[in-house]
């Protein structure tokens, strides 16, 4: 692909540009613990992660749990994980150096989440203070979540550019289905959450392994 042609990259949160499982899966360990139900082992979470809190939540319940303990459960995770959001996340190799290689070449960077705004906030000025983010937009109850397309159009309307000026990199099934709906360059990424077909069959234009591959690809 054509570099000269990105003048935008928008980036996933969750398993692309930062390791959250561990404080994902340990605020939902406690909410279901507060509510007297058994926790799950972390590495569980990989697969059930990736479509919103309340999917995620709603998927550990014991079937046909009512709405009313989804409710009292998520309230529990919401009292605990923005308090304890950047306890175990961790940085993906190579994931500062690849902004930054962007950032010199003017592309400007954003984040799209189906986290909480106030969440997705929280994390990215902890983690990455030294970027100017064109927008990192979370949850915010009013705004299309992913893979809705609308939230795409407002995308390029917030960044005045075309579909096909934008680079989306993710790492689940949900992110290479929004970005191929709207026509944004598909970068799919191998060390979040879901597997190399998943992502292929979701719409990813190509996969990368490592950010250094994906600079490759790029032609950063």
């Amino acid at each position: 692909m054509d570099i000269q042609k990105v003048k935008a990259a928008i980036f996933d949160l969750d398993g692309t540009l930062l390791d959250t499982l561990a404080d994902i899966g340990t605020a939902a360990n406690s909410a279901l613990c507060r509510c007297g139900l058994p926790a799950y082992p972390i590495a569980d979470y990989r697969q059930k992660v990736g479509h919103g809190i309340r999917n995620l939540l709603r998927s550990l319940l014991p079937e046909g749990s009512s709405e009313e303990l989804l409710e009292q459960v998520h309230a529990a995770y919401q009292a605990y994980y923005p308090e304890h959001c950047t306890v175990h996340t961790a940085y993906f190799p190579g994931v500062q150096a690849f902004l930054r290689d962007l950032d010199a070449r003017g592309i400007r960077l954003a984040v799209i989440s189906n986290k909480t705004q106030r969440t997705a906030q929280k994390i990215i000025d902890h983690y990455f203070p030294e970027f100017s983010w064109a927008f990192v937009w979370g949850n915010n109850g009013s705004r299309p979540l992913k893979p809705d397309p609308e939230a795409g159009r407002l995308a390029c309307r917030e960044l005045g550019l075309q579909p096909e000026e934008i680079l989306y990199v993710g790492d689940g099934d949900t992110d290479m289905e929004f970005a191929s709906k709207m026509g944004f360059i598909a970068a799919g990424v191998t060390w979040g959450y879901r597997d190399r077909d998943q992502l292929l069959a979701a719409g990813a234009e190509f996969l990368s392994d490592s950010f250094s591959e994906l600079k490759e690809k790029i032609g950063l």
